[in-house]
């Protein structure tokens, strides 16, 4: 198996005028890495970005060694093999399950004569194979979530990167969407947002902790649950560990 990595350098993001990210640096790998942090801390810029290079101006981003930001052709060919499953995820309510996916792999330029296994290997990633034919907009929001990750695994891609995607499910829901994602994590690199401390102790391999732009926290689920300084039930540590990395930042820097 090829190395994967994903590597960000010296990397800002700016809405407007505000710096949203700042001079971040980044390695991921295969495997399922969680992006936590509060509302507001800059996850879906991070991972807006990451998705968009053309709009990079300080920094740089590379997969696999090969710069994804110096020109058209190197951004062409990341999109080739980026999964992308943003928070506001929309679909067209006339098109079936199938006709969806089969949509998106078509924007992404799968070759028309691989583009029907790669629906149908997608689907069955998200074990939707027996709802293709239903119409999206009568899905529930779990199924419709799936929908959703089948559309982003359509070009096989090595990075993927997803938006908050168990906001708003249920707890069948999510168990659900966190299996599918399970699966995945010996194939490519994930990058998983979320304010949820159940998703990371779920499915995480790594947790970084996003807050104010800035990456204040880079380890295993394990590590973090042990910076509560407390024993006993592993969620709860977890989120007491996650609440102190927080508390941590903001008084250094008040």
């Amino acid at each position: 198996m090829d190395e994967l990595t994903v590597t960000i350098e010296n990397y800002s993001l700016r809405h407007g005028r505000r710096t949203i990210i700042s001079d971040l640096n980044l390695t991921l790998t295969r495997g399922i890495t969680a992006l936590l942090g509060p509302n507001g801390a800059g996850k879906s810029t991070l991972l807006n970005g990451m998705a968009q290079p053309h709009r990079v101006r300080d920094g740089s981003l590379a997969l696999s060694g090969r710069s994804v930001t110096a020109s058209r052709v190197d951004q062409r060919w990341f999109h080739s093999r980026l999964g992308f499953m943003p928070q506001q995820w929309r679909h067209f309510p006339s098109f079936t399950v199938e006709e969806s996916v089969a949509y998106v792999g078509w924007l992404k330029l799968v070759h028309r004569t691989a583009l029907r296994d790669r629906v149908t290997r997608s689907l069955a990633r998200v074990d939707l194979l027996g709802q293709r034919s239903e119409l999206v907009a009568r899905l529930s929001g779990g199924t419709r979530q799936r929908v959703g990750l089948a559309e982003a695994l359509v070009n096989d891609p090595d990075l993927v990167l997803l938006d908050e995607p168990t906001v708003g499910l249920d707890p069948a829901q999510r168990a659900a969407f966190r299996r599918a994602l399970a699966s995945m994590r010996r194939d490519r690199a994930l990058l998983l947002s979320t304010h949820l401390t159940d998703d990371v102790a779920a499915i995480a391999d790594r947790v970084l902790v996003l807050a104010e732009g800035a990456i204040v926290f880079d380890g295993s689920p394990a590590s973090l649950a042990d910076a509560s300084g407390k024993e006993g039930d592993f969620r709860a540590r977890l989120e007491e560990g996650y609440l102190r990395v927080l508390a941590a930042r903001a008084e250094r820097l008040s």
